[in-house]
């Protein structure tokens, strides 16, 4: 949820929730609110770990919840390949420790060495970031961030809706790098995508006597998709109106046309 608020109110299509991005790396990662968006209950046990007031065995046994965010944090840090920034957009009791901590510490935990020299022995330095565009990814990032989330949408991996932001990332990189053909080639297979999602509504608030309408839209939709090769989909969106044909339309389909586009598939399949 948290994400998705984001990714509107940032008008920035690669936010990612912290389990969304595992398996994925990025040149610089920032990591929004983490410690702010804990519960209020684990506030003050997050600061007590980052202290180190507590036992471990005792902390563990008394905040198991700790344990998976730990993970979470532990995902979200290794997602970064050069630069790190833990941004937090209000005060907290848990993100200002981390803070402290980051900023104090050094690479030995020693603290009191970190202080005296903070750039050459801290674990952190604090940052002025308003300027994204020092962060700014290269032409060849932004086109494999976009075939990473294309693959992704097109694994079968998740679900229609989960499938779509992922394209929607895809298609936006696309155009950052200006590969017009890969955005558009993106935008066809969203449109795949986008009828499968609506086919409930056209099925439901149409009659029997209407499946031809809906048929004919799905006939479209495969029109643009064999037109960019995106043979997959092409399936998926035949798969989903094949109980709204009829025996001879769907004999003559298969005969015609999607033998053919099996046929692609395994093709394909069998280089690789």
């Amino acid at each position: 949820e948290s994400a998705y608020y984001w990714r509107k109110i940032l008008d920035y299509k690669l936010v990612y929730g912290i389990r969304e991005s595992k398996g994925l790396e990025f040149k610089s990662v920032i990591l929004l609110n983490f410690f702010q968006e804990l519960p209020s209950s684990l506030q003050k046990p997050w600061r007590n770990l980052l202290l180190n007031r507590e036992s471990r065995s005792d902390f563990e046994v008394k905040y198991p919840l700790v344990g998976t965010q730990l993970k979470l944090i532990y995902t979200g840090i290794t997602r970064s390949i050069e630069r790190l920034f833990f941004v937090e957009t209000s005060g907290s009791i848990a993100g200002d420790t981390a803070v402290r901590w980051l900023t104090t510490s050094s690479l030995r935990g020693n603290q009191s060495e970190a202080t005296k020299h903070p750039r050459q022995q801290a674990l952190a330095t604090r940052n002025d970031i308003s300027d994204i565009e020092t962060m700014a990814m290269t032409a060849d990032e932004f086109l494999v961030e976009g075939f990473n989330n294309a693959e992704m949408a097109e694994s079968g991996e998740l679900d229609l809706v989960q499938a779509q932001t992922a394209l929607e990332r895809a298609i936006w990189c696309f155009e950052q790098a200006n590969d017009v053909e890969l955005a558009t080639k993106g935008r066809a297979h969203r449109l795949g995508l986008q009828y499968r999602l609506d086919l409930d509504i056209y099925t439901s608030e149409r009659g029997e006597n209407d499946a031809a309408l809906v048929v004919a839209k799905g006939a479209q939709v495969i029109e643009v998709l064999a037109k960019e090769g995106l043979l997959m989909e092409v399936m998926n969106v035949y798969n989903s109106i094949n109980t709204l044909l009829g025996e001879y339309a769907k004999e003559e389909l298969e005969r015609q046309f999607i033998s053919r586009v099996r046929n692609a598939i395994s093709s394909c399949d069998v280089v690789k």
